[in-house]
């Protein structure tokens, strides 16, 4: 008997070992270095921003376990969406533009499944500003603030920024994840559009507990 206890404790502790190895994530194959590390928003916070487009199926696929992971976030953990903006895709622009207007309102974090849903299921076509406004007002925003804020005088230099982002941050598909300024992930390196990703999101935020720099103030 104490044989046959003393084999099964090893064997559990080889299959528990196996199973911490095999969870390890891997540089080059679950996540890879940004090539140019970007400074992050906030000093002395960890940072994740998620790059994404309102138009992207598995942007759309990932975002319920992204938001179920936002909601165990500590508070040293900066969480940041951006809606991506590359050059010569004018497509983009009128879903950047609903997202720069949540953002303004601090709306982005309680709609953004419900911009998915639209988009993806039902299929308003939100870049036009008729369908746009009205289905902003069944969802009880405010629709004058929301066209305010939707073509504000700012706009066009919001979007500006993130079209520099996308750049900066070499975004190259979407979803895409960038860790501390300097981690990149996303469903296609993992192979699977579930709460994998955010599993390797808190991998690479346990390995890089160092609080990073945040950009210098403008003058």
């Amino acid at each position: 008997m104490l044989k046959q206890w003393i084999k099964t404790c090893l064997l559990t502790a080889t299959l528990l070992a196996a199973g911490t190895a095999n969870a390890a994530i891997t540089e080059g194959k679950e996540y890879k270095a940004l090539a140019k590390p970007q400074p992050v928003a906030v000093a002395g916070k960890q940072e994740v921003i998620e790059f994404f487009w309102y138009g992207c199926p598995h942007c759309f696929a990932i975002e319920p376990h992204v938001e179920a992971w936002e909601a165990k976030l500590p508070k040293n953990v900066n969480f940041r969406r951006v809606h991506v903006m590359w050059d010569g895709r004018n497509d983009l622009e009128g879903h950047a533009k609903i997202f720069l207007a949540l953002e303004a309102m601090g709306l982005t974090r309680r709609h953004q499944m419900a911009v998915f849903k639209a988009i993806q299921q039902d299929r308003i076509e939100l870049r036009r500003e008729e369908a746009l406004f009205e289905w902003i007002g069944k969802q009880g925003i405010d629709v004058n603030k929301f066209k305010a804020n939707y073509n504000g005088f700012s706009t066009k230099a919001q979007l500006n920024k993130l079209s520099a982002m996308s750049r900066d941050y070499n975004v190259d598909g979407v979803p895409m994840f960038v860790v501390n300024g300097k981690w990149v992930t996303s469903p296609s390196m993992v192979g699977k559009e579930d709460d994998t990703i955010t599993k390797v999101i808190n991998e690479l935020l346990a390995k890089d507990k160092t609080a990073p720099k945040s950009a210098p103030a403008k003058k």
